[in-house]
């Protein structure tokens, strides 16, 4: 049976790849733990900025503390790469501007958002917030989160990497080595032709996103009668 992807599944992928001998009293599975949770923010990094639709969760409300100057993301979360606000969960997508553009929607200050031109503004039903937010740290009882589920190989690449790092960890396999394994399942092996990784993969999920709706520039005339 092949192995899972769930929080123990990783646990064991680390030990079997740094190589560690079954006496080995270190590192405690709390210290994987926390390499790997590392590991997790890193690649959760890298999809915000390559591929955010894989990770954006799903629309929710905004709040204000002061009257409908500021509004806060959910959570009063720090969101990662995407961030696209609308009205209401059906509303207009608002735009972002400067603090001094009157005819912007809102300004992006980090956790919150702030009308412009020092005003305020009052939603019905929102505003709601799509975005990739900050995940909690991996335990033997909380999971990963990364999608798809296959490429948290990455996790433990990376949660490798920095614990070879580390003074004294680099005995079974350098640095190096596990960084070679990240960026290979990353980007592809340059030794395998057309192989461009998870990234690859991931970027390609949306070719032409969006074209099914645009009506081609040649079209036919007799379309457009009517």
């Amino acid at each position: 049976m092949a192995m899972g992807w769930a929080s123990a599944n990783l646990l064991a992928r680390f030990k079997l790849l740094a190589g560690l001998p079954a006496s080995q009293e270190t590192p405690l599975d709390a210290t994987i733990y926390d390499y790997l949770s590392l590991g997790q923010e890193h690649c959760i990094n890298l999809w915000a900025q390559h591929f955010p639709h894989v990770m954006v969760e799903d629309p929710a409300i905004m709040t204000t503390s002061d009257s409908g100057a500021t509004y806060q993301f959910a959570g009063s979360v720090f969101p990662i790469g995407l961030v696209e606000i609308r009205e209401s969960p059906t509303g207009r997508l608002l735009v972002p501007g400067e603090e001094f553009d009157a005819n912007a929607d809102y300004v992006f200050e980090g956790d919150q958002i702030r009308i412009p031109d020092s005003k305020t503004k009052t939603f019905t039903n929102g505003p709601y917030a799509r975005i990739v937010a900050p995940v909690a740290e991996i335990s033997a009882t909380t999971q990963p989160t990364l999608k798809p589920a296959f490429a948290r190989v990455l996790i433990v690449y990376y949660a490798l990497y920095l614990w070879a790092n580390e003074d004294g960890n680099a005995s079974v396999k350098s640095p190096d080595h596990y960084l070679s394994l990240f960026s290979n399942a990353w980007s592809g092996d340059t030794r395998i032709p057309g192989d461009t990784g998870i990234m690859g993969t991931l970027k390609t999920q949306l070719y032409g996103d969006g074209m099914g709706s645009m009506e081609p520039v040649n079209v036919m005339w007799w379309r457009q009668i009517g």
